[in-house]
Order: structure tokens, then sequence, then C-alpha cells
């Protein structure tokens, strides 16, 4: 029997959510129409209820516990407002899919087979969102995007919002119930000038969406600057372009197949333009960026393998 797929778009929303595994993470809750919600997992609406008995998902996390936020940094948490109980963020997410699917029809549960299926070939489903928006109704023309969390200033209050830029050069981020924009080329003077910010040194007041507010006290693991670049690198991948990093590799094969100090010197010029926070990530999980800063910097050391 010929053997076939197809794909289906499913479209959803995120919200903010809190993973507990060992640490405490600040993470987007994927919530899709169909009723399926990825939590590092992707779950139905009876696995989402298992999550949240589990404590694999929290509402809250006790005082004086640090909270990490996905390049972004860890956090201490103090003076805390959190706003669900375990009941009341199942009911707020089933309330999300009810607004992307009012007729609340088409709902996915994941049977037994399915389950014995995914233990057997060893798989845990976490898809990878694409956020879009929608550019013109006739013929659904959307727009890809990507994008991070980060710390926004807006005269009065802060909050954590997603910042997202599109392939065409729009840039989005939402508070207050309110959604903001600004094009690419004019959006650095926001991070010149303090609307969007990363530390939270002296302790600052974050409004997390509906979720909590909370007083977050830390130093971020990297400078605006990096964010600023990141944004850049996201929009040259939108637009089919080498980010940073891809470029970085490419000079690393290139001075590994003919090593000399001109490739050398290449890479040292690619690896200092990938944002710093981004550079552990050039090689794997174990070595991660070692080898391209023993190539760069210690060229006289031997090479382990």
């Amino acid at each position: 029997m010929q053997k076939m797929y197809r794909n289906k778009r499913v479209e959803g929303t995120r919200i903010p959510g809190i993973i507990h595994n060992g640490s405490y993470f600040l993470t987007p809750i994927d919530v899709y129409e169909d009723g399926m919600v990825n939590c590092w997992d992707l779950v139905d609406l009876a696995g989402l209820i298992g999550k949240l008995e589990s404590g694999w998902i929290v509402t809250d996390i006790p005082e004086g516990e640090h909270l990490s936020i996905f390049h972004l940094g860890y956090f201490k948490v103090t003076d805390a407002h959190w706003q669900f109980d375990a009941q009341a963020y199942y009911e707020y997410i089933v309330k999300v899919i009810k607004q992307l699917n009012p007729d609340f029809t088409n709902i996915y549960q994941v049977h037994e087979r399915e389950k014995a299926l995914m233990e057997k070939r060893r798989l845990a489903l976490s898809p990878s969102p694409t956020p879009f928006y929608v550019a013109r109704e006739l013929g659904y023309n959307t727009n890809k995007g990507n994008g991070f969390y980060i710390f926004c200033h807006d005269g009065e209050r802060n909050h954590l919002v997603d910042l997202t830029v599109y392939e065409d050069g729009k840039v989005f981020w939402t508070h207050s119930g309110e959604q903001h924009s600004a094009m690419i080329e004019d959006i650095k003077v926001l991070f010149e000038n303090g609307t969007f910010f990363v530390d939270c040194t002296e302790g600052a007041r974050i409004y997390l969406s509906d979720f909590a507010e909370v007083t977050l006290t830390g130093q971020s693991e990297l400078c605006i600057q990096n964010k600023y670049d990141e944004l850049i690198d996201m929009h040259i991948k939108l637009q089919g372009g080498k980010t940073a990093s891809e470029k970085c590799e490419d000079a690393y094969h290139a001075y590994l197949i003919y090593p000399s100090d001109y490739t050398r010197e290449r890479l040292k010029e690619a690896y200092e333009q990938v944002p710093e926070h981004l550079r552990m990530y050039l090689g794997d999980m174990d070595n991660r960026d070692t080898d391209y800063i023993r190539i760069i910097y210690h060229p006289d050391e031997k090479r382990e393998v």
C-alpha cells in the first residue's frame, strides 16, 4: 500500500504560562482552534488537565523563587499577584479556544491508539508555531513572522510583550489590550530610548498580560543591542536571506576545508556579527561555540577529537 500524508493548517494564538521542569520557565502556551495546546508537549484538553494536575503547568510560583524567561534572563520574583488557579487557567484556555472556534466544533481528542503509537515510536510532538497576520482577506493573503519576549515601557507601566517582525517589515506588539506597530526601519529608536528593555537590576513591576503582575529583580543575560540584532536577523531570514549565525557556520566550514589566516579572519568577522546570546547555538549541545572560540582566539591550541 502506497503511503502518503497531507498537512493541515490549524490556526491559534498564544498566552503566557509557566512550565515547572526543575526550574520555573515563563513560556508562550500555544492554543489552537481544534482544542490542542502546546506546553512543550502537544496535548488535547484532557491532556491539559493532566499537565495542570501533575504540576507541569503552574499558575503561580513561591515568592522569592526565580523565573527564567527564554532568551531574556533569570529573574527573582517578589510581590506577585497571580490571576489564576489551575481550574481558572483551564477555563481561560477553553474561553480562548471558543474565541478562535465559536462553535467549538471539530475539537480534537488524542485517542489511546495514537498515544500508544507515539510511545512506540518514541515521539513527543511540540510543533513550532508560525506567527502570521492577514494582509488581505481576499485570497486570505498572509505574512509570516517571528519574534521573542521583551520588556516594554508604555510611559506608565512595564509589560512583558511578544515582539514580532513579519516578512514585509511590519513589527507588532500588544499590551493593555491594544496592538502597537512600527516598521522595521523605524524600530531601532524604541530600543535606544528605553521603550524596549531587558534589565530589571533595580527591580521592576511587570505586567504579564492577563496572567500576573509581578516584581522582577535580576540582570539580563544580554544587552538591548543583542535583542535588536536578533530582530533584524529574524527579518532577514523571513525574507529568504541568511542569518548572522548561518553566515558564521558557512565561514566555519570554509575554515575547516581551507585553514588559513584569511579564512580565520573571515570567521572572526562573521562570529562577532552573531548576537552574543545566540553564539552558544553555533555548535552542538555539548560543545556549543567552543571550537569557534579556539580557532578565532586561540589558534595554537589543538582541536580535541
